[in-house]
């Protein structure tokens, strides 16, 4: 009460002395003007209904200021009875009581609603294996969230207050630097407060909500992504762990991948005690649809990890954005970054993109290692062509392991096709793993086994099912040695051809000649089609050489200066002329594998040379 006792006091000594300097300088301010001024402001003052506008809009004045300045009070003094918590849209915090809020019942005295259309985690995922009948009768929960303002409810027997707030959009947001500002202020602030002084109660709210958002996510993966011109995470969907035997990679590949980065998260203290970054890179490279980025989430799930999709291409990033986002990442977490060797702008040094993309080689490179880089953190970067990425990209340190993810070998071809076409035991789950060739004794302990678990199975159905596993084993030894390395086949392009004959098994044998001859003419049509491109590209920057060196010629018998431009790059491989699987092919086919590597004929892999060159020549 003595603060506000001293703030009226000032208030009105200030307004007496206002008034009392009116009242002295009234002689001075008739002095200022000339006679004609004060014949019209006598004039307007001798006028009645001008004089009660002049009254009216006085009095209007001082209503207002005192209005405001009893709401100032009035919450002032509120303030003095709750205690409140406030946090801002980006935080982790704000997420848990967003969701936390929801699930709370909202009292009357709510009037403005915010509602979305959410889907339950686990009958989503339950989703997958129903039948189509029980899926189209499926509806979303609406879930509503209090608007804008202040609201109210009740939580175990005690009113909590919630306020959300936006503050405006930046004006003029016609350039870069006012959209960044607009991002900047857009975000929505949330404060929780309750009566009284207990500061137990608001964290004890915080701490509710953060256990039940992470009791939702427990079990799933969680992918995060980033929106443009923001610098902070934001969840874009949970979803069931992915079943890491699901995914075929070459033999050992996908074992040894899980010993490393398993070690790595078990050695902390290892690496804190040789003073040694405590950070791994991974680059997968090889070409598109050999399982690079469903290796990764099968990874993730297995360990328990979420995923953090780097989009190096989206709208309105930078390098001081992008380092924001790798260092404040969510913990136990994978930054994946996809196709880098596309996502790299190239730009001119001090020249910005107007609202596109300003990522730079230097600002990737100090957001991976630098001084403010994230300890503990685990980045995977993908690419179709690993001659394109610049040598300090790759270096150790920043990729520590580079892992060749080529085209679909014997094993994987076998694995594949068990995969899809093993039965189903009697418990539910599936007998998919690739079975060694030539192990009928050891196929068979293990129908056995799969018998033996199911109490009410039907013998005669299991039977059946050990019969038909048996067919499917000999068609697998067949298909791996009718479709081989030679043939350049990725596992998404076998994926398709064994889901186009899902229930037809026995037939796939005879579809296998047209199915690689489709292959060979999509990849003659993507070559011809790419020399067509580079042809045209190369006619465009003939004519404008020309040009320039006619302009170049004309300014020099003018005597005028000419500036030196810069060269552009010639290997202009981006946009319509990106890498695809047909460079791939054309570059195994000519012999070139000193990075793409090179299987021998009889079916064996030579990995570890393979795997030597690509390290050497990515340390060139």
């Amino acid at each position: 009460m003595e603060w506000l006792a001293v703030k009226t006091g000032a208030l009105l000594n200030t307004s007496a002395a206002v008034l009392d300097n009116v009242v002295q300088s009234g002689s001075r301010f008739e002095a200022t003007l000339s006679p004609a001024a004060m014949r019209v402001v006598k004039g307007v003052m001798g006028n009645d209904v001008l004089s009660a506008g002049f009254f009216l809009m006085i009095v209007g004045s001082f209503y207002t200021f005192f209005k405001d300045l009893a709401v100032q009070y009035y919450y002032q003094i509120l303030s003095w009875f709750y205690v409140s918590v406030e946090v801002q849209e980006g935080d982790d915090c704000y997420k848990w009581l967003s969701e936390w809020v929801a699930e709370r019942p909202l009292t009357k005295s709510v009037r403005h609603l915010t509602v979305k259309a959410v889907w339950n985690d686990e009958e989503e995922d339950q989703g997958y294996y129903r039948n189509n009948d029980n899926r189209q009768n499926e509806r979303p929960r609406l879930m509503f969230l209090p608007g804008m303002g202040s609201h109210d409810f009740y939580h175990k027997g005690y009113k909590v207050n919630v306020s959300r707030e936006r503050p405006d959009h930046a004006s003029g947001a016609d350039n870069e630097q006012s959209r960044i500002l607009a991002s900047i202020q857009k975000k929505q602030c949330m404060t929780i407060s309750t009566f009284g002084w207990d500061m137990s109660r608001l964290k004890m709210i915080v701490q509710d909500a953060m256990e039940e958002s992470y009791k939702k996510k427990e079990g799933k993966t969680t992918i995060y992504t980033s929106q443009p011109y923001d610098s902070y995470w934001s969840s874009s969907s949970t979803r069931a762990p992915r079943a890491f035997h699901s995914v075929i990679l070459s033999e050992g590949l996908k074992e040894e991948l899980l010993h490393d980065i398993t070690t790595f998260r078990n050695s902390a203290q290892w690496y804190h005690d040789r003073g040694v970054p405590y950070r791994r890179g991974y680059l997968l490279h090889g070409p598109p649809g050999t399982g690079k980025t469903s290796f990764i989430v099968a990874l993730a799930g297995h360990l328990r990890m979420s995923v953090c999709i780097v989009n190096l291409g989206i709208s309105g990033l930078n390098d001081q954005q992008l380092d924001q986002l790798l260092n404040n990442a969510p913990r136990n977490s994978i930054l994946l970054m996809e196709d880098v060797d596309a996502a790299l702008v190239k730009r001119k040094a001090g020249k910005a993109q107007e609202g596109g993309n300003n990522v730079t080689l230097s600002g990737i490179l100090n957001a991976l290692d630098g001084i403010t880089a994230q300890e503990g953190s685990v980045v995977f970067m993908t690419t179709n062509h690993i001659r394109k990425l610049a040598p300090a990209l790759i270096r150790p340190g920043r990729c520590d392991r580079k892992m060749l993810f080529d085209y679909a070998d014997k094993h994987q071809i076998r694995g594949m096709f068990l995969k899809f076409y093993l039965s189903r035991s009697s418990t539910g789950q599936a007998n998919n793993e690739p079975l060694p060739s030539s192990s009928s004794m050891a196929f068979k302990k293990r129908s056995d086994l799969a018998s033996t678990t199911g109490a009410d199975a039907d013998p005669k159905e299991q039977a059946r099912k050990d019969a038909f596993d048996v067919m499917i084993n000999e068609l697998a030894d067949k298909i791996s040695e009718k479709i081989t390395y030679k043939d350049t086949v990725t596992t998404a392009q076998l994926q398709g051809f064994f889901m186009l004959h899902r229930d037809h098994p026995e037939t796939i044998l005879d579809k296998i000649p047209g199915f690689l001859d489709e292959l060979v003419r999509e990849r003659e049509n993507l070559s011809t089609k790419k020399e067509q491109r580079r042809a045209r590209h190369a006619k465009k920057k003939a004519k404008k050489e020309a040009e320039d060196k006619k302009a170049k010629e004309a300014k020099v018998a003018a005597g005028e200066p000419v500036e030196s431009s810069e060269d552009e790059d010639d290997d202009n491989d981006s946009g319509s002329d990106s890498f695809s699987d047909s460079d791939y092919y054309e570059e195994t086919k000519g012999g070139s594998v000193s990075i793409l590597g090179t299987k021998t004929i009889n079916g064996n892999d030579n990995k570890d040379s393979v795997q030597a060159e690509a390290d050497a020549a990515a340390a060139v």
